[in-house]
């Protein structure tokens, strides 16, 4: 058996399971998802992967998480003794994998996976209909030529992460606008955020723009929403980068921060966007 964790936001679920249908591409056999972090460890977020996916879940791994549970830690360490057990992680994956049963705990964010899938949109299809919300943005999309913007703050400007994850400021977000925008006799800025009233405060946006608003749906609904425009301003976040990604417009720009972490300097955002 082959278990890939799911876990985190969205945008992360989904390069989890991009990964674990690569898997099953390679060759492994009885590939399952673990969803067990949202009831134990991140019970503040919740699995959306469910929408689209075809892949059946094991039962209860609790045991690879980081609980401060003392029966859980010794549940854990009698578990690995097993040898029939392998822990996977991104730093000691190797090709081929081998094992009885194979757990692979990692965030994946890599294109190199989605590439392989060959028609890897096929894999990504919902099982719910198109919200009318999102489907009259989308028909107004198409006679505009659309930019999305996407402002993620939340967290990430937390005294907690701020260090880590502040790294699209104003300054940023301004300049990316300005490089699409330039020469453009007509656009129109659709702009998606968590914090939509910040951005209303802080941003200098061009008068022709519009608010995607917040509603209770899927978050896949927001992404697929954000991938029918025609040029993208994403943060550092795994959901902005789906959005860019799946855009289909052949002549598309993206324009992502060259630094996605302070002080790392590695970035997911692919060679052919514009960087700052």
């Amino acid at each position: 058996m082959f278990v890939v964790k799911i876990s985190s936001g969205f945008g992360n679920q989904l390069f989890q399971y991009a990964f674990a249908l690569f898997l099953k591409k390679e060759g492994c056999q009885d590939v399952r998802l673990d969803k067990s972090a949202f009831k134990y460890f991140t019970s503040n977020r919740t699995c959306g992967i469910d929408l689209i996916s075809e892949l059946p879940t094991v039962q209860d791994r609790r045991i690879f998480y980081r609980y401060r549970s003392l029966l859980f830690a010794i549940g854990k360490f009698f578990f690995q003794l097993n040898p029939f057990v392998k822990l996977v992680t991104e730093k000691t994956l190797k090709f081929p994998v081998k094992g009885r049963f194979v757990f692979f705990d990692g965030f994946w964010q890599t294109d190199q996976y989605i590439r392989q899938l060959g028609d890897w949109e096929t894999c990504f299809q919902p099982k719910e209909a198109t919200p009318a919300y999102i489907l009259d943005l989308a028909a107004s999309m198409e006679n505009e030529h659309a930019i999305s913007l996407h402002v993620r703050r939340g967290d990430y400007f937390s005294k907690e992460y701020i260090n880590r994850y502040g790294v699209c400021d104003v300054v940023y977000y301004e300049k990316a606008i300005d490089i699409l925008t330039e020469g453009l006799p007509d656009f129109k800025i659709f702009v998606f955020s968590d914090e939509p009233e910040w951005v209303k405060a802080n941003l200098h946006l061009p008068v022709n723009h519009v608010f995607v608003e917040n509603k209770n749906l899927h978050p896949y609904w927001h992404i697929w929403l954000m991938s029918r425009c025609r040029d993208h301003i994403i943060s550092n976040s795994s959901f902005s980068w789906w959005g860019a990604y799946m855009g289909k417009h052949p002549e598309k720009r993206v324009v992502a921060p060259k630094v996605w972490l302070k002080g790392c300097k590695e970035t997911i955002a692919l060679p052919d966007w514009i960087k700052l």
